[in-house]
């Protein structure tokens, strides 16, 4: 790994030899995104990161494959984003204007703050 680009880096959870040995491991972008605990596009950036430092073409199954009908109707959240009220953030520690990233596992959802 060349010096300066380290883990936590560029974006979040960016850890390259993580990613490295995935990829190698055949590991499908669902697989990835579950192990990172990251969303697609943070996959997507991650991977042209990796491929830039290692000067290097990294193939993941099913990262550019066409949206399912699930992930389409996130869609619609794209351009608003989810919306918390005031009220709802007062008991968190986290006020308005805070940026989230989304992370779906399963049968729940995570926002981490960025």
């Amino acid at each position: 790994m060349k010096q300066g680009k380290r883990k936590g880096t560029y974006t979040h959870n960016y850890d390259p030899d993580r990613l490295r040995q995935l990829i190698k491991d055949k590991k499908d972008a669902k697989a990835i995104m579950k192990d990172l605990q990251i969303s697609r596009y943070s996959l997507y950036e991650q991977l042209l990161m990796l491929q830039d430092e290692d000067n290097e073409l990294y193939e993941i199954p099913g990262l550019l494959d066409p949206p399912t009908l699930e992930e389409r109707r996130w869609w619609k959240y794209k351009k608003d984003g989810v919306i918390f009220s005031e009220k709802m953030l007062q008991y968190t520690g986290f006020k308005p204007g805070d940026a989230f990233e989304m992370v779906v596992e399963d049968d729940r959802v995570i926002l981490k703050k960025i």
